[in-house]
C-alpha cells in the first residue's frame, strides 16, 4: 500500500518537530509513508520527525535580511540536524519576537510583516529546484491566519500546478474576530483574498470541526471533510479511578488569547469553594509566564502555577487528575477567536477518559461539539464557574460519570483507524483528481 501512495509537498508555516507542541499535522501525517512525504517551510527551526524526510526552509529572519540585503533566500535542509551558531542565534531571536508579539499584538507590526514578504526575495531557482527534484503528486495547504502563507502557497500552485488537499482549523476568512481595531480588518480584508483563491480551487478540504465544514461549505462551494485527531484505543480500556481528596484539578497548556482571565475566574471561585477547607487544587502548566497580578492568582486559593513541562510529561501528568481544565476566554477581545477551532487537547482528555470541565462561549465550536456530545460540563459565563465547580466537587459520582462520557466520545468519533482511513484515502482521491 505504502509504495502506491503519492506522494504529497506540505507547504507550512511551522517545520515538524516531535518536542513540539504544535502537532496537528504530524499527528496526521504519521499515517503516511515518511518516503512519500516533503515539506516546504518558513520558520529557522530545523526538523526533527519521523513522518516526513526532506524539507526546504524560507527562514523569516532570512526573509526580513533580504528586504535590504537583496539577497535571494531559501535551502534545502535535513530532518535531525543539529543547528549551527547561527541557525540557534536566528532560533532564539525568532521566539523572542513571537513571544513579544503573544503578549501584546499589534496590527501595525502585522501588516508590516506582510509587507516584509512581499518584497523579500524568496521566490527563487532553489525552490524551484526542490519542487521540480520532489515532484510532488499532491499538495498539503493548511490555511493560516497570516496573508503571506497564502501568498507563498498559490506561487507555488500557479507555478507548478497539481491537486492540492486544504485544511482550515480556524476562523481565517470572516470579520467576526476582528474587534474594532480598523488595521485589522485591512490585514483581514488581505487574508481573505488569498483564503477564497485556495478555498474555491483546491480539490478537497478538511476542516477541524463540523461548524467549520458548514460555515466554509457554503462560502465556497466545497464538500469538507471533518478530520480531528486520532486517538489509539489498541489495548486501551476505559478505568474508573476513585476520586482524589481533595479533587485534583490540571491544566496544561498557553495562556494566551484572553485564556488566562478565565483561569483567574477559576481561582476566584476556588476562593469560595475552599474557605472552610481545601476540597480542590489546580495545577496549571504552561510555557506562558503571565503577568504579576495573574500569577497571584495562580497561586493562590489552592491553584498552583507550575511553569513549563516537557511534552512528554503533559500525559502523565493529565492522567494524574480527577478533572481537566479546558478554558477559552470570555473576554470580549478574545471571545471569537476560538469560534471554529478545535484543540488537540480535548482529544488527550478523551483519550485518558478524564472528566472535563470546560469554559467557554456557547457559540464557539470547541463548546458546542462538548454539549452536543455531553461530555464536559462547561461554564458559558464567568458567573457560572462556581456552580459548575461545586457540581463536580460535591458528587464524586459525577467526576465518574462524565470521565466515562469523555472516553465513550473519544472512541466514536476520534478512532484514529476511522481518521487514518480518511486522510490516506482523501490524497489518494486528490492525486487521481484534477483542480477543479
Amino acid at each position: 500500500m505504502e509504495n502506491k501512495l503519492p506522494k504529497v509537498l506540505s507547504i507550512s508555516l511551522s517545520t515538524w518537530r516531535k518536542d513540539s507542541g504544535i502537532h496537528t499535522q504530524t499527528d496526521l501525517f504519521k499515517y503516511y509513508d515518511p518516503d512519500r512525504v516533503a515539506q516546504i517551510y518558513t520558520k529557522s527551526d530545523l526538523p526533527n520527525t519521523p513522518v516526513c524526510n526532506s524539507f526546504f526552509r524560507i527562514s523569516e529572519n532570512e526573509v526580513i535580511k533580504s528586504v535590504y540585503k537583496r539577497k535571494a533566500v531559501g535551502c534545502r535542509v535535513y530532518n535531525g540536524a543539529d543547528a549551527d551558531d547561527a541557525t540557534k542565534k536566528a532560533i532564539e531571536e525568532e521566539k523572542t519576537l513571537y513571544a513579544k508579539a503573544h503578549k501584546k499584538k499589534s496590527w501595525f507590526m502585522t501588516l508590516a510583516r506582510e509587507a516584509v514578504w512581499w518584497l523579500g526575495k524568496w521566490k527563487t531557482k532553489e525552490l524551484d529546484k526542490f519542487i521540480e527534484e520532489e515532484a510532488p503528486d499532491v499538495y498539503f495547504v493548511p490555511i493560516y491566519p497570516v496573508a503571506y502563507m497564502g501568498r507563498l502557497q498559490l506561487h507555488i500552485l500557479k507555478k507548478y500546478p497539481r491537486p492540492y488537499v486544504c485544511y482550515l482549523a480556524d476562523d481565517n476568512y470572516t470579520y467576526r474576530s476582528c474587534g474594532a481595531n480598523p488595521l485589522a480588518y485591512i490585514h483581514r480584508f488581505l487574508l481573505r483574498r488569498v483564503v477564497k483563491k485556495l478555498a474555491t480551487n483546491c480539490t478537497e478540504m478538511f476542516t477541524i470541526t463540523k461548524t467549520e465544514a458548514d460555515e466554509t461549505d457554503e462560502c465556497f462551494g466545497t464538500k469538507s471533510i471533518v478530520l480531528t485527531k486520532g486517538i489509539d484505543f489498541e489495548g486501551r480500556e476505559y478505568s474508573d479511578k476513585p476520586v482524589s481528596t481533595p479533587v485534583k484539578m490540571v491544566y496544561t497548556g498557553n495562556l494566551l488569547i484572553g485564556r488566562a482571565a478565565s483561569l483567574v475566574e477559576i481561582s476566584k471561585a476556588m476562593a469560595n469553594i475552599n474557605r472552610d477547607g481545601e476540597k480542590v487544587t489546580l495545577d496549571i502548566y504552561s510555557a506562558t509566564t503571565p503577568n504579576e497580578k495573574t500569577l497571584s492568582y495562580l497561586n493562590s486559593n489552592g491553584c498552583h502555577f507550575r511553569g513549563r513541562v516537557p511534552k512528554s510529561e503533559v500525559d502523565g501528568i493529565q492522567e494524574s487528575a480527577d478533572i481537566v481544565i479546558f478554558v477559552e476566554s470570555l473576554e470580549k477581545k478574545h471571545r471569537m477567536d476560538a469560534r471554529l477551532s478545535f484543540s488537540t487537547k480535548l482529544t488527550d482528555y478523551f483519550k485518558n477518559g478524564k472528566c472535563i470541565f470546560a469554559i467557554g462561549d456557547k457559540e464557539i465550536a470547541p463548546i458546542i461539539y462538548l454539549k452536543e456530545n455531553d461530555c464536559a460540563v462547561i461554564a458559558n459565563e464567568y458567573a457560572e464557574i462556581e456552580h459548575c465547580l461545586r457540581l463536580l466537587i460535591d458528587n464524586p459520582e459525577k467526576i465518574s460519570e462524565y470521565s466515562k462520557k469523555s472516553y465513550d466520545c473519544g472512541f466514536k468519533n476520534h478512532n484514529s483507524k476511522d481518521i487514518e482511513r480518511i486522510f490516506v484515502e482523501t490524497f489518494v482521491k486528490a492525486a487521481t483528481s484534477s483542480n477543479k
